[in-house]
């Protein structure tokens, strides 16, 4: 892998986008092909009866949930390894405010569709996937978010239309959103360099109000960062096109076991003095010019994130959290990589 150094990290060495390969023995083949032939085909008609028919029907939130939870029982997902920061084990019940409700963000890690899947099942979301070159956000059904981690990474996915992470909570103050602020996957082993999207809804405060929006305020929105980490950690999907070994790899294995970690939720308005400048309008968007006038004695509630707090702030909990290093590595390093493993393999051929 001598030739994909320039895609590997320089201060930490981790290359973040090769697919993680393990060792099979002569015994586990069988298996695999039996247990592979065995699930397929009922995975295949409970999905096709989901995205064709059931999710278009009223059936309630609670029973397409469930519909979702079946999809990954059947594929082997059996056990889900669920901490919170800040709870001890079996007193979750007594801290509903540390997981996330209607109104909050969930800035998640993206390395599988089981990311989604989970997501999805759990939590009922909007999913929301960020321009890695504009402070935009493109919003996908669970179907297209699916279909999305294995599509190489763009700009612009598919036909959405772009907008911003407060149009999409105005319009939808009681439901859930997840946003993929890598804006693309990795192998898990590390946190890619965060899209403008997430730090942009900080910065440009036109939203306001208990659901970011209405008189010009901070947002009270909040941000949970969650990490999903997966054993074993083959099912990852760093690379585009790897339908086929995904699900030989998710579907041949006796079972597969996601680690959850939610992270200390963050709202914009408690970030540390020193992470804020003075806002000077109720439409501008907050530069490092306006920082002179930090010293004015304005109110905390006239105060907005200075570009790159809230990213950091996130970023820091999910690498906490999960347990994983951050990388300089972001969307536009993924491509560069992806062409050249591209190159790579029509040259072997």
């Amino acid at each position: 892998m001598e030739k994909y150094t320039q895609y590997r990290d320089r201060g930490t060495g981790i290359a973040p986008f090769i697919p993680i390969t393990s060792a099979t023995s002569s015994f586990h083949l069988p298996l695999a092909a039996v247990l592979f032939a065995l699930r397929a085909p009922v995975l295949l008609t409970i999905s096709l009866s989901y995205f064709l028919f059931l999710q278009f029907m009223p059936l309630g939130s609670l029973f397409q949930k469930g519909i979702l939870w079946i999809c990954m029982l059947v594929a082997g997902v059996w056990w889900v390894d669920l901490q919170v920061e800040g709870v001890k084990r079996g007193t979750l019940s007594r801290y509903p405010d540390k997981l996330p409700s209607p109104g909050s963000i969930i800035a998640s890690t993206f390395s599988s569709p089981l990311d989604a899947l989970y997501l999805a099942a759990t939590f009922d979301p909007i999913f929301l996937f960020p321009s890695f070159d504009t402070p935009y956000v493109f919003q996908l059904t669970l179907f297209q978010t699916l279909l999305y981690t294995f599509a190489p990474p763009t700009s612009k996915p598919y036909s959405s239309k772009p907008t911003t992470l407060a149009e999409v909570i105005s319009k939808n103050p009681h439901r859930i959103i997840v946003i993929f602020p890598e804006g693309t996957t990795s192998n898990g082993r590390a946190l890619l360099r965060f899209a403008p999207a997430l730090d942009s809804f900080a910065t440009q405060y036109k939203q306001s109000g208990e659901n970011g929006h209405g008189n010009g305020t901070i947002p009270k929105n909040k941000i949970f960062p969650i990490s999903l980490r997966y054993l074993p950690s083959n099912t990852t999907t760093p690379l585009p096109g790897s339908y086929g070994v995904f699900l030989w790899r998710l579907l041949g294995q006796p079972s597969h076991t996601i680690k959850v970690r939610i992270g200390e939720a963050v709202k914009i308005r408690d970030l540390e003095m020193s992470d804020t400048l003075v806002a000077t309008s109720s439409s501008e968007t907050i530069t490092e010019k306006t920082v002179a006038r930090s010293s004015s004695g304005d109110d905390a509630n006239g105060r907005v994130p200075r570009v790159g707090a809230l990213e950091e702030r996130v970023g820091e909990i999910l690498v906490r959290v999960g347990r994983i290093r951050r990388v300089g590595l972001g969307v536009k390093e993924k491509i560069g990589f992806w062409n050249a493993w591209k190159a790579q393999g029509r040259k072997k051929k």
